[in-house]
């Protein structure tokens, strides 16, 4: 049982309690805690009706969901360019090849810089909104300028600078914990990740197309590529940038009763909304939390197999006997299972909220299967490492499941943005273990780290549940003693970690 002095947080601020002693004080109370404190308070004798809510949270998914979609749709596409850009002409154009096989190590590297926490810590003080408006349109730009790279020092600076854009997937998972309560948020995580697929596949029709243009750029069909995709970038990050609100205070499409219902809405979430004060200890608590870890096992498993699907996917087609086009029509599938993984995870995860980590299990056994099957299978068998190939990628529906454990389990504005930007950073990875002397082959060693990752991914996985389940037991007692604090504002939007908010609930 805690103790008297337990019953209110530590950290909250007298504000919150009691008149402070000046104006002065007062604001510099504010501002230790989240945006949306003052803004609740101010509504605090709000009341709704169930179909209220539902029509508010009908004009949330109408607009922000959209945006978020063609974010990532439009980030994938782009990203995974490069991979079928070098099976027509980048490879050999920029020479990133030996005289004898393409030099993957070079290629590899091109894929690996990162600039996750200086975006982040940035945003943070500003509208994460335009954040993401602004990292597409310089994704695009950067993708323009391949066009004028001669060599690989200059596709490896430029990727140098591409790490600094690798921030699409952090800032969706900030931005729903905004607008969607943590039971709505696997659904809709899953719908806006699933762009990422349908940007796959759209992008590689683009690129398909792209090499029959001819013209100027006839004998280096890969520039048609990085044109078309990097103008459709510019355009969509416009897009978002214009449309996308910076919180659902500042809400366009939503009237001020119905922004109120938006905040209140998401009290219970106990995640907050944004805070623009930076907080060393809850730095220091997100480095020492094990749930950073344990997703993060599962991150640098899907990043490596990720990378290596966009990076790698045309040459691991091609390595089982197919020529360049039919390994660009082969590959389309596998951006539709991921899709259909995605969407599949979110709609488990709106069934059952509280399945989470089991959901995402679920989702890597046909993964480990598949690459099983191209690690040792019959390389003379097409079909059967064309079937591996398919149902490794259902790896994907899990990463729906870490999005949402990430987005409603980690409280603590600092914390939050610390958290995912390790969990981004841990891409550095890369598909360093493909290797181009091992094409014939189908790349074993590849395979076989992507099957092992897999496998520690699952164990990974079942140690987060029981870690969240034992924190749950630990704050049970408080929690049914005190059901008034749970969607409570003042104890919502204080910028409380989740270790500090004693009501705090982990979805598992």
């Amino acid at each position: 049982m805690l103790s008297s002095t337990d019953r209110v947080p530590r950290c909250w601020p007298p504000i919150v309690f009691s008149a402070p002693s000046s104006e002065d004080e007062s604001q510099t109370e504010i501002r230790q805690c989240d945006d949306a404190l003052e803004f609740a308070l101010k509504g605090d004798d709000t009341v709704w009706s169930e179909t209220e809510e539902k029509g508010v949270l009908f004009k949330i998914d109408m607009v922000i969901l959209p945006l978020l979609f063609l974010c990532a749709m439009i980030g994938f596409a782009d990203s995974g360019a490069f991979g079928f850009a070098a099976l027509f002409g980048l490879v050999k154009d920029l020479k990133l090849y030996t005289i004898q096989i393409v030099n993957g190590e070079q290629t590899q590297n091109t894929d690996s810089s990162q600039g996750q926490y200086s975006v982040l810590y940035v945003a943070q003080f500003f509208s994460y909104g335009k954040a993401l408006g602004l990292t597409s349109i310089y994704g695009g730009l950067l993708a323009m300028l391949t066009l004028v790279c001669r060599d690989f020092r200059d596709v490896m600076a430029l990727r140098f600078f591409y790490g600094f854009g690798y921030v699409t997937q952090p800032l969706i998972i900030i931005i729903a914990a905004m607008w969607w309560k943590t039971n709505e948020q696997p659904l809709r995580l899953g719908l806006a990740i699933g762009g990422a697929g349908v940007g796959n596949i759209i992008g590689t029709g683009i690129d398909f197309g792209a090499v029959d243009i001819g013209g100027v750029y006839a004998s280096s069909p890969w520039k048609w590529i990085y044109i078309i995709l990097a103008s459709a970038t510019m355009g969509i990050g416009l897009i978002i940038f214009s449309l996308l609100p910076s919180s659902p205070m500042k809400a366009w499409f939503l009237r001020e009763r119905e922004r109120h219902i938006a905040v209140r809405r998401i009290a219970q979430n106990n995640t907050g909304i944004q805070t623009r004060k930076f907080k060393w200890k809850q730095l220091r608590e997100a480095a020492m939390d094990p749930q950073l870890w344990l997703l993060g096992i599962y991150a640098f498993c899907f990043s490596f197999c990720n990378n290596a699907l966009g990076s790698f996917l045309g040459f691991l087609v091609s390595s089982f006997g197919y020529s360049q086009r039919q390994s660009l029509l082969m590959s389309m599938p596998v951006s539709a299972i991921a899709l259909v993984s995605m969407v599949s995870s979110g709609v488990l995860g709106s069934i059952f909220p509280r399945r989470r980590i089991p959901i995402a299990m679920l989702f890597l056994v046909p993964g480990i299967i598949g690459y099983s099957l191209l690690w040792k299978g019959d390389r003379d068998n097409k079909a059967m490492l064309l079937g591996g190939l398919y149902i490794s990628s259902t790896f994907f529906g899990a990463l729906v499941q870490m999005y949402a454990l990430l987005s409603g389990n980690v409280a603590g504005h600092t914390k939050k943005s610390a958290v995912n930007a390790t969990v981004v950073m841990l891409s550095l990875s890369g598909p360093f273990a493909y290797h181009g002397d091992e094409a014939s082959r189908g790349y074993p060693t590849g395979q076989i780290s992507a099957l092992c990752l897999l496998c520690v991914s699952e164990v990974a996985f079942a140690a987060l549940w029981l870690n969240y389940y034992i924190r749950n037991r630990k704050k049970a007692s408080f929690r049914d003693e005190h059901p008034e604090l749970i969607g409570d504002p003042k104890t919502a939007f204080v910028d409380q970690t989740d270790q500090e908010n004693p009501v705090f609930q982990y979805a598992t």
